[in-house]
């Protein structure tokens, strides 16, 4: 390839790097409490909870995992830095998963931490719902427990499993219905934790951006690569025939 050839094209993969990182940060800004897990009904598993710290100004110190009544937590990994709890389920609720952050290991604002637990053989159904509460050092809790029940993602979206995607989900959910467990109200806080509405603890990132509205910055982008993409190899075809014609 020459020089020149070299020198045109280079502005079109400048063009197509820069949409990749605007995608990028599109889907950090819509980032929320997820539960990860590679389960086979009938078959114990490690589930993963992705916490991330999205006020700017506190930085969160205790995370509360409520576990669905038929699952089983069979141990729970320590994590250095942070104290845990198994605390039993009462009121119909299911065992409780606490962990509480030792001085100076505090999630940091836009920073996330990754907490484990392995559980018991996971029940043959769509989805599991882990309702979860996140307190920050300022005594702000934010509740994510809302279910989906739209297109568009809730402000709150509870941390949602899915275990077997043939399975037909429950009525009232946006796949069928709302899990057992979910509600679009906030748990009462915790001890220490004054209880704040969702307009009040709504985090930053969440504040700015949600799913629904990023889901067509997305395809914009996705499309502005591939035109990109496009115009470079015919670029390279255009000056590879220019050539052999000179040749």
């Amino acid at each position: 390839m020459s020089r020149r050839t070299r020198r045109r094209i280079t502005p079109l993969i400048t063009v197509a790097g820069a949409a990749g990182a605007v995608l990028l940060s599109a889907g950090a800004a819509t980032a929320h409490v997820r539960v990860i897990g590679d389960v086979i009904p009938g078959k114990p598993a490690t589930l993963q909870f992705r916490v991330p710290s999205e006020l700017a100004e506190a930085t969160t110190v205790r995370i509360t995992v409520e576990v669905p009544t038929d699952l089983m937590i069979t141990s729970v990994p320590k994590l250095d830095g942070w104290n845990q709890e198994t605390l039993p389920g009462t009121g119909g609720k299911g065992t409780q998963l606490v962990w509480t952050a030792e001085q100076g290991h505090e999630i940091q604002p836009a920073q996330s931490e990754t907490f484990q637990a392995n559980v018991g053989p996971v029940p043959d159904r769509y989805s599991l719902t882990f309702n979860t509460e996140q307190t920050y050092s300022n005594g702000t809790s934010v509740a994510w427990n809302q279910p989906k029940t739209g297109d568009e993602e809730p402000e709150f979206p509870a941390p949602v499993l899915v275990v077997d995607p043939e399975a037909s989900p429950p009525p009232g959910s946006a796949d069928g219905a709302q899990q057992p467990g979910t509600s679009a109200s906030a748990p009462a806080p915790s001890a220490g934790a004054p209880s704040v509405d969702a307009a009040t603890s709504a985090p930053a990132a969440a504040e700015e951006s949600d799913s629904g509205s990023s889901g067509p910055l997305i395809a914009v982008i996705a499309a502005g690569v591939a035109v990109a993409a496009g115009l470079a190899v015919a670029v390279l075809r255009r000056r590879g025939a220019r050539d052999g014609s000179h040749a």
